[in-house]
């Protein structure tokens, strides 16, 4: 696999844990085991494709309340929110 920064071939697949800001810009929650790419010469670091997916599922998707940490699996598979649910008033 190439580095996307620096073309260097034999960059590997990892995981990568971090800490994400939700949202509504109130609080965070750490992400565990994200797919990430590691090279000897830049480090790890998460594609920009994967940023856009963890962004749209935080975005999308049903987090459990009060849990400050999940893996990636988790985030991937929690139910998407109704938007279209009426509220008891």
């Amino acid at each position: 696999m190439d580095c996307m920064w620096c073309d260097r071939i034999d960059a590997e697949q990892t995981t990568k844990d971090c800490y994400w800001i939700l949202p509504d810009g109130k609080d965070a929650v750490e992400i565990l085991e994200i797919p990430a790419i590691y090279c000897q010469d830049c480090g790890s670091y998460l594609t920009d494709e994967m940023n856009h997916d963890i962004d749209m599922a935080l975005y999308s998707r049903e987090l459990p309340k009060g849990k400050k940490e999940l893996t990636y699996k988790e985030l991937m598979s929690a139910p998407y929110k109704n938007i279209f649910a009426t509220k008891n008033v």
